[in-house]
């Protein structure tokens, strides 16, 4: 199917699309929020930029939708159209989330990633992990 936009018009409508602050990431930060959780949004210094950082744990979370970074549910459906340009986009992003996350593990940082398919699953696995690193964080007495 041919795209119903002139290059000009795709290109900006694609511009609108923002990196940040998702529906899906503030659900997540809501979560931790009311878990009483502290975190934070700021994590551009950290590989991969992560989407919420948890710094007293070193934690970076990732708020990942599955067609981008190609979970394997039934969200990923490789687009029929320009199929060899997708195909490379996706398999750079896999590519590139794989790098990310042995960087992270090589400057002594955590890492979580909770899936757009399965957000409920995903916050509670996250917050699991927390109470975890929190228990075994030495205790400043």
């Amino acid at each position: 199917m041919a795209d119903t936009f002139d290059p000009a018009m795709r290109s900006w409508i694609m511009s609108r699309v923002l990196p940040r602050d998702t529906k899906l990431e503030k659900f997540v930060g809501g979560v931790l929020k009311q878990s009483g959780i502290r975190f934070s949004s700021e994590g551009k210094n950290l590989p991969g930029k992560p989407d919420i950082v948890i710094r007293r744990i070193r934690l970076a979370v990732f708020v990942n939708g599955c067609f981008w970074h190609w979970h394997g549910c039934k969200r990923c459906r490789m687009p029929a159209s320009n199929a060899a340009y997708w195909e490379r986009k996706i398999a750079r992003n896999v590519a590139r989330d794989r790098r990310t996350k042995r960087a992270l593990g090589l400057i002594g940082w955590h890492y979580c990633t909770v899936w757009e398919c399965s957000v409920s699953t995903g916050v509670a696995r996250l917050i699991g992990k927390v109470r975890k690193l929190e228990a075994a964080e030495p205790s400043e007495e």
